[in-house]
């Protein structure tokens, strides 16, 4: 336990933090969920949309700590190469 009243602190900040960056990635899963769907039923607006609140999401998490940059540039990566590939597939030609 701590004793000091600094100490005291941290321990409320770094829960306080915890429970923020735990809701944030959350968010995150549920949104690149949610992006796999629209794209499993062809629905590129929906995707389209969800990629932006995604990469929204990704740059505050690898701002802010929880996730690093690098990992959030992958993942907005791979989701872009993802719904370009999807489109280009089902556009007729």
């Amino acid at each position: 336990m701590p004793h000091s009243l600094s100490a005291k602190k941290r321990v409320r900040q770094n829960i306080k933090q915890r429970e923020e960056n735990r809701e944030l990635k959350s968010r995150i899963r549920t949104l690149r969920r949610a992006f796999a769907k629209a794209l499993e039923a062809r629905d590129f607006a929906a995707a389209r949309a969800t990629l932006k609140d995604c990469q929204t999401l990704l740059h505050r998490a690898a701002n802010t700590g929880p996730i690093h940059r690098n990992a959030a540039g992958r993942i907005i990566g791979r989701m872009q190469v993802r719904i370009a590939t999807v489109e280009k597939a089902g556009a007729p030609q």
